[in-house]
């Protein structure tokens, strides 16, 4: 019976082996380590795409436009002159227009007395209620960077302008006068064609128009900044 028994024990051992064996050579897994499936996406190149990406589509607002630019001819203060030169251009086959420009001068053509802008509708109808009550036309300006401030009218005169101020200062009422100058038309000639218009061309097409002068601007715009 001895046999028996030793031949159980070393059968034990031997499976005990067996199984150790095979727990020691199982692939074990790795802390952190993702298991991908297979049904998983890879990895693909442009040219294996179905369908083609599509492009980046900035939002609207981002885009920088760009303005041609032009030439324009001036100033005129007629605008007959500038059709003449005008008319040269568009012989040589040159397109272009004319533009014609609002331009205030150094010359005063009226004087605004008023009381500058109150911090409130309510501060500028209190002034407004006393200035009736002393007999003196004026009224509540509503719009531009006078709003809320009152109006004591407009003078061609200059001393009935500053006199009125003397006088609605002595009550104790700010007031100031703002300057109106007079305006003048000045016309442009503005040609398209910039790549065409070299020095001997402008030239040619200024004839003999002395006091005018030749500028790049943006297309569109009427005119030269500080022209005067």
């Amino acid at each position: 019976m001895r046999w028996i028994f030793f031949a159980l024990v070393f059968a034990n051992l031997l499976l005990l082996g067996v199984f150790w064996q095979q727990q020691t050579l199982a692939p074990q897994p790795v802390p952190g380590q993702i298991e991908v499936p297979d049904d998983s996406r890879r990895l693909q190149l442009v040219s294996e795409l179905e369908q083609p990406l599509q492009a980046l589509r900035l939002p609207a607002g981002r885009k920088s436009e760009v303005r041609p630019m032009c030439y324009v001819a001036g100033p005129y203060n007629d605008e007959l002159d500038a059709r003449h030169l005008l008319a040269r251009a568009e012989a040589l086959g040159l397109d272009g227009r004319i533009n014609r420009v609002e331009v205030a001068t150094e010359e005063p053509s009226e004087y605004w007395v008023h009381v500058p802008p109150r911090s409130s509708r309510a501060e500028a109808m209190r002034i407004l209620k006393e200035l009736q009550q002393r007999k003196i036309d004026s009224y509540i300006i509503t719009q531009g960077d006078l709003a809320e401030g009152v109006s004591l009218g407009l003078f061609r005169n200059k001393t009935s302008a500053y006199g009125l101020q003397e006088k609605v200062d002595g009550f104790g009422i700010p007031v100031d006068v703002r300057v109106m100058h007079k305006s003048e038309q000045e016309y442009w000639a503005e040609i398209d064609q910039v790549s065409q218009l070299n020095d001997k061309m402008r030239e040619r097409i200024r004839a003999g128009d002395a006091n005018i002068s030749w500028q790049q601007v943006a297309c569109g715009v009427s005119a030269p900044a500080n022209t005067k």
